[in-house]
Parts: structure tokens; C-alpha cells; sequence
């Protein structure tokens, strides 16, 4: 159990480190050790299956695999680049959607090797797995649909219509709903995971992301970067609990499901929002490292999309 502890904060550290743009060297914190990566890393997902982190690096069209310590253990080479990444770990499937080709690929988290090949609408871009059910959900960002599929065989199970510019996407394992950001319409659509079906829509903040949802709880928490806010929503009665200031263009959000917090990155602040669920409150918020302001600040595209 503390070994699992220790990976735990090791991953947590490392994705709130990666999502703010460092990636190696300077002042990090003490007891941190970081690996080099790719150009522009976008995304960092940890498996606890396979003890193995996976970031997916814009900038470079791949993704850097990494032990939970930060180790390296190889590198996934892309057709196009991936700025969002999906896991099922009873699997053992990575999913990266190559958002210039119109496909997701399918990795083994062990050996690596891909498995198959699903084909979507335009620019696949955000990317969720409902773990009880193995269906992966992808949001198509050029042509405003959801290409849902099946994560075994990668068989096409249904492309339903969503919101303009969907981003961010995530999936509720009890209730198998499926929840979307539609960028330019600042809302959350709510789908059923099995058919496509609308349940509904939730107003958000200007500018929304991206989102994640809490599988034990089913509380989602949408950032809404352009505003600097994060809403906090109830994706199982479909209704909003809070809206919370945080920091300067919220852009990254890592979970920590048994403590109930939110781990929010501020990319225009350089700081990190801990949101405790249980009391809504913004917990005292932590600086990174000077050199990840520095990182961000060499023309990278804008993270926002």
C-alpha cells in the first residue's frame, strides 16, 4: 500500500508539473524527480495497472512512456499529434487520437505495441474511456460530433451530433453518461454512453476546456479557462453545485478521487488550485518552478483548444 501511495503522489506531482510546462531541470520541488519528454506536452495520464505514466507531447507528434517515478521506458511515435490521451487499465489499452489523420490508436500499456486503428470524424481531439462499460468516447472537433467505440475491437458503435467545437470529454463509469464541452457555446452536453442519446445541457463559465469527473461521486469539474473559474457540476442529476474562482487561464485538472480534491492548473499564473469537493472551497494554492513560466513562453500553440 505505500508503495502505491508513493506512485500515487509521484504520478500527481509529475502530471501537475507537465501540464504547467516543465518537463526537466531547474528549482523543482524537493523529493521531485522529472523526466526530459517531448515538445509541448499537452496531457499526462497515469496507469495503475502497468505502474506507467504516458504524456502526450504536441509539440513532437509522440508519447513519452515513464515509470510512475519518472523513468523513462520508451516512446510512442504518432501520425499526427495527440493533446489528450485515455486509459483502461482491466485493458491494458492506451488511446491516443491522432487528430490530423481522422483515427485513434490503440497501444498495449505493456508492451506497447498497437492494436488497432479507429477511424472518427475531423480533428479527434478529447477523449474519454468508461471503464465499466470499455466504450471510448471521442469528441471530433471539425465537424461537431462524438465518434463513440468499442475499446476491446475497436469496432464503431455510433457518431452522435454535439455541440460546436467540443473539447474536453468524460465519462461516468456508474451512470454511463457521457459529458461534452462545446467550446463555443460555453455548456456541458450530457449523453447516454450507450446509444448517444441527449440527456441534456449545463450552462458553464466563457471559454470551457476541460473537464474531468470524480467516478466515485460523479461530480464533474468543468474549467473555464477564459473566464478563470471552474464549475463544479452534479453530472448525475444534471445540476450545477458551484462556480469557483481560481487562477489565471485554468488549462490542466488531475484528480485525487479518494481525497475528493481537484488539482488545477493555472498555465497564465503559474500557480495550482486545490479544490476540496467537500467543502467547495479553493484550498491555499502552490507556485511552480520559474523555469515552467519560461517553458511556456516559446511559442507553443495556444493550449486552450
Amino acid at each position: 500500500m505505500a508503495g502505491a501511495v508513493r506512485a500515487t503522489r509521484s504520478w500527481l506531482t509529475l502530471s501537475l508539473l507537465t501540464l504547467a510546462g516543465c518537463t526537466a531541470g531547474g528549482a523543482l520541488p524537493e523529493g521531485t524527480t522529472v523526466a526530459p519528454v517531448g515538445r509541448w506536452p499537452e496531457d499526462v495520464l497515469y496507469d495503475p495497472e502497468s505502474d506507467r505514466v504516458f504524456v502526450a507531447n504536441e509539440g513532437s507528434a509522440t508519447i513519452s512512456v515513464l515509470t510512475a517515478n519518472a523513468a523513462p521506458v520508451g516512446t510512442l511515435a504518432l501520425a499526427t499529434r495527440a493533446r489528450h490521451l485515455a486509459v483502461d487499465s482491466r485493458l491494458g489499452h492506451l488511446y491516443a487520437p491522432n487528430e490530423g489523420s481522422g483515427f485513434v490508436s490503440a497501444f498495449g500499456t505493456r508492451d506497447l505495441r498497437e492494436r488497432f486503428r479507429v477511424p472518427t470524424g475531423q480533428a479527434p481531439h478529447g477523449i474519454a474511456v468508461d471503464t465499466a462499460s470499455h466504450r471510448v468516447f471521442v469528441g471530433n472537433e471539425a465537424d461537431a460530433s462524438l465518434t463513440a467505440f468499442d475499446g476491446r475491437t475497436g469496432r464503431v458503435l455510433y457518431t452522435a451530433p454535439v455541440g460546436v467545437g467540443p473539447g474536453g470529454v468524460a465519462a461516468d463509469p456508474v451512470s454511463g453518461r457521457v459529458l461534452v464541452v462545446s467550446v463555443k457555446e460555453d455548456r456541458v452536453l450530457v449523453l447516454d454512453g450507450a446509444t448517444g442519446a441527449p440527456h441534456g445541457s449545463i450552462g458553464v463559465g466563457r471559454g470551457p476546456t476541460h473537464l474531468r469527473v470524480n467516478g466515485a461521486t460523479g461530480i464533474a469539474y468543468v474549467l473555464n479557462t477564459d473566464a478563470d473559474t471552474v464549475n463544479v457540476i452534479d453530472a448525475r442529476a444534471l445540476l450545477p453545485r458551484a462556480t469557483i474562482q481560481v487562477g489565471r487561464y485554468p488549462i490542466g485538472i488531475a484528480l485525487d478521487e479518494p481525497g475528493r480534491r481537484a488539482w488545477i492548473v493555472n498555465n497564465r499564473a503559474n500557480t495550482v488550485s486545490v479544490l476540496d469537493d467537500t467543502a467547495l472551497i479553493v484550498r491555499p494554492r502552490g507556485k511552480f518552478p520559474t523555469t515552467c513560466r519560461a517553458q511556456r513562453s516559446t511559442g507553443a500553440p495556444d493550449p486552450s483548444t
